[in-house]
């Protein structure tokens, strides 16, 4: 009998985040999804408000929800039991009966019931409609509905051009910054060039709502953007550049997000945390790793915790706090993806790290290290988070052979697949090529 959790597809698992934002699973007007402030210096963390602290406090627990792969078999056996009863539902229901909210809550049950077809046919019907009786209020959501069915039917190219006229068509409000932002996110985790292409049709938008100094809220609904992560979602254009080999355009994308933060100094201690970890980040590519306080080795009881470079390799790590369950499910993957037989092209070690000071002053106990024991695991201080401007897990960090820093980010579930994100990008730089190749593709101008 198949499990609860078989209708897990890869493609689908590397949406879960707009899927479930979409379905309303998740909560919104926080922080993004799986984000961890990097350690604030003693004079910001007396600034810091009760709402900055909660959200902190709160972030191990919205990773979890985030990640499927986190959720326990009762958890994805009940939503099993509703996805089973939505597709039901979905399946006897007729678009053209409804109008409206009824309409585009249609549209929510058949994506719960993941009737892809369905889903994409409904939304669109909702984005189409529009009058006085039956106004159309939740056009960006429908349209990542459309964008997410899209994906999940294998149709890139129509869930790109579908996004590209999101951006046309409606306000630049949180919704569609947010619609924008999951679906380049998985194009830059598929490699695919078109990320570039919507980060440079959205960048505009994003530099005006900066300029504002509010966080922008959705028109039709309670969701808000940070400044912060208005500055994120800017800056992954000079991410892409870069991974694209196009470094002087990059370099103007980030001067000009930071002309557009009119006074930095009255951001709130929350928003200056994130874009100080997006600049460390960013300031890492080409660059050398910083150094590391290596805590522990796990690969054996007499094992030095020390890490060497191994020479004409190029170097993945794989970096994330102790309590991220689906990231420590990606550590034998990367042990694997890094010793297959005829396939040594990289090194891989995981750096996973205590969430405080406090917590790695206590050991971590064997038993609880039982998953990721005899492995190229190393726990390392809870600075190194800061110190990579780490801030969603499972981050990821990929060096060439010469050391240089090539990437890093937020890594899918299945980075470490054969032929997964990891392996393509080591092999695209062994090859001499660009991450993301798009000026040779001809995607972008």
């Amino acid at each position: 009998m198949a499990s609860s959790g078989d209708w897990l597809q890869p493609m689908w698992i590397r949406t879960t985040g707009i899927w479930l934002l979409t379905l309303g699973f998740l909560a919104t007007g926080s922080p993004s999804i799986g984000q961890a402030p990097p350690q604030a210096a003693p004079e910001a963390a007396k600034l810091r408000t009760p709402g900055d602290v909660y959200r902190e406090a709160m972030h191990p627990l919205d990773v979890v929800r985030n990640s499927l792969d986190n959720w326990s078999d009762s958890e994805l056996g009940a939503l099993a039991a509703g996805m089973h009863q939505a597709r039901e539902a979905c399946s006897q229901a007729k678009p053209e009966d409804y109008l409206g909210d009824d309409l585009y809550d249609l549209a929510r049950v058949c994506a719960l019931g993941q009737d892809w077809n369905s889903t994409y046919t409904v939304a669109q019907r909702y984005v189409g409609g529009d009058d006085a009786a039956q106004p159309v209020a939740h056009r960006g959501r429908a349209y990542a509905m459309e964008v997410n069915a899209l994906i999940q039917m294998g149709d890139l190219a129509r869930a790109v051009a579908t996004t590209r006229e999101m951006l046309t068509k409606l306000p630049y409000d949180a919704a569609v910054s947010e619609s924008t932002g999951y679906i380049t996110t998985y194009l830059e985790q598929a490699l695919d060039p078109d990320a570039l292409v919507l980060a440079l049709q959205e960048h505009a938008a994003v530099v005006e709502a900066l300029g504002k100094g509010v966080p922008l809220a959705e028109t039709n609904g309670s969701d808000a953007v940070s400044l912060g992560s208005l500055y994120e979602s800017g800056m992954q254009l000079a991410f892409l550049e870069r991974y694209a080999g196009a470094d002087v355009p990059a370099a103007a994308v980030v001067q000009g997000l930071r002309s557009a933060l009119l006074k930095p100094e009255l951001l709130s201690v929350e928003d200056q945390r994130l874009i100080l970890a997006v600049d460390t980040r960013y300031a890492l590519l080409g660059e050398h790793r910083p150094s590391l306080e290596i805590l522990k080795s796990l690969l054996s009881p007499a094992a030095k915790p020390v890490l060497k470079r191994t020479e004409g390799l190029a170097t993945v790590f794989l970096l994330f706090p102790e309590w991220c369950t689906q990231c420590r499910k990606m550590v034998r993957p990367m042990a694997a993806l890094s010793q297959a037989k005829g396939l040594t092209k990289l090194a891989a070690y995981a750096l996973m790290f205590q969430n405080s000071a406090q917590d790695a002053s206590a050991p971590l106990k064997d038993e609880t290290l039982k998953d990721v024991q005899g492995t190229s695991t190393f726990l390392v201080s809870p600075a190194t988070a800061a110190g990579f401007g780490a801030t969603e897990f499972p981050t990821g960090i990929v060096e060439d052979k010469l050391g240089n820093i090539v990437y890093v980010g937020l890594l899918p579930t299945n980075a470490f697949a054969p032929k997964g994100l990891i392996e393509e990008i080591v092999d695209r730089k062994n090859a001499g090529r660009s991450i993301l190749a798009v000026i040779d593709s001809g995607k972008v101008d």
